[in-house]
C-alpha cells in the first residue's frame, strides 16, 4: 500500500503540472487558429464563423473532426455518454465552464430528474447506434465576461480521447 502513495502523488503532480502549463500557455495564444491537430493525422475544426465574440451573448460552438484526407471521421464514440465535453477557461482563471452538448445543465439537477440512474447526468444520448455518430459536436455557451479564453474540446474516437485546443478573445 505504501508503494502506491508515491505513484499516486506522482500522478497528481503530473496532472497539476499539465493543467498549469496548459492554462499558462495562453500567453502564446493563437486567436486565428480554427484547426487543431489530433492523433493519427486527424484534425478538429472549429466552425467559428465571422465576427467578434462578445460577452453575455449566446453562441453555439461547433467542432468537426476530420481524417487526414479531410473527410469526416467514422469512428466517433460516446465519451461518458455524450458526443463530447468542452471547457472554457479564461486566462486569469476567473472563469471555468465545463459544458456538454446539451448545455451546462447542473449535474445535480439531471440526477434529480432520474434518481434511479446514478449516471443520468452523462446519459444524454442513447448508447444504441454508436457506429452512426456524427463527426461534429456542438455546445451552447455564452461567455460571462470579456477577456482571453482557452477552449478545450474533448471527443472520443477509435477508443482514444482526443483534445482540440483553441483560443478566443471575447469583447464587451
Amino acid at each position: 500500500m505504501d508503494a502506491m502513495i508515491p505513484l499516486a502523488e506522482e500522478k497528481t503532480r503530473a496532472r497539476a503540472e499539465f493543467w498549469r502549463e496548459a492554462v499558462m500557455a495562453i500567453d502564446k495564444a493563437d486567436y486565428n487558429r480554427i484547426v487543431a491537430p489530433l492523433g493519427s493525422g486527424c484534425k478538429m475544426i472549429w466552425e467559428r464563423g465571422r465576427g467578434a465574440l462578445r460577452a453575455r451573448r449566446p453562441y453555439l460552438f461547433r467542432f468537426r473532426v476530420e481524417d487526414a484526407g479531410g473527410q469526416p471521421v467514422r469512428d466517433m464514440q460516446l465519451y461518458m455518454g455524450m458526443l463530447g465535453h468542452v471547457a472554457f477557461v479564461r486566462a486569469d482563471r476567473a472563469v471555468f465552464a465545463h459544458v456538454h452538448p446539451s448545455g451546462p445543465a447542473p449535474m445535480a439537477a439531471l440526477a434529480l430528474a432520474q434518481p434511479e440512474n446514478p449516471h443520468a447526468a452523462h446519459m444524454t444520448r442513447s448508447m444504441a447506434g454508436d457506429s452512426s455518430l456524427p463527426a461534429e459536436v456542438s455546445f451552447p455557451y455564452g461567455f460571462p465576461r470579456p477577456g482571453a479564453y482557452r477552449i478545450y474540446v474533448q471527443v472520443k474516437r477509435g477508443g482514444e480521447i482526443e483534445t482540440g485546443v483553441f483560443d478566443a478573445r471575447v469583447e464587451n
